[in-house]
């Protein structure tokens, strides 16, 4: 018999837990997740790049439509860039990425769906990418994250 079993319980779960995280795509605590409610909210473009011809969009737009009452009165800015009519939509598409100031990323995801970038607006640096694999809490997560990040660590916008 065993003398300390939740010593050995201790040990692992220390070891099994990050594992299984890493494995189903969830994100591990870190020392950014840990001061996540400290400092102000900073702005953030949530991004999703859409068709309804897309099947990895038909399961994540409902997630980021769950989560958007969370953040009605925050700092984020949802667009949405949808390609089902891309040929009759193109220009409109092109004057949303003008008007929310991201050309680079517009021109650099132009087609592509199933995703969502979390955006930094004043350098349009990609902060966090949201998919399929991502739950509803998960999302949130990655937009509170991007919301608390420290300024230091937005990267230089593409010229």
């Amino acid at each position: 018999m065993l003398k300390h079993p939740f010593l050995l319980f201790l040990i692992a779960a220390a070891i099994l837990v990050p594992a299984l995280l890493a494995r189903t795509g969830q994100a591990q605590p870190d020392a950014a997740a840990t001061t996540i409610s400290s400092g102000p909210e900073q702005p953030v473009l949530a991004v999703m790049f859409y068709s309804n011809w897309c099947g990895s969009c038909q399961i994540l737009d409902p997630r980021i439509e769950a989560i958007k009452p969370e953040f009605a009165d925050r700092a984020v800015d949802f667009v949405k860039f949808d390609f089902s009519f891309a040929l009759v939509r193109g220009k409109a598409l092109q004057d949303l990425a003008n008007e929310k100031d991201i050309p680079n990323i517009y021109a650099q995801n132009k087609g592509r769906t199933g995703f969502m970038l979390i955006i930094d607006p004043e350098t349009e640096g990609v902060l966090e990418i949201i998919t399929i694999r991502d739950s509803k809490e998960a999302i949130a997560a990655k937009l509170e994250r991007a919301m608390h990040r420290p300024v230091a660590q937005a990267t230089a916008r593409a010229g």
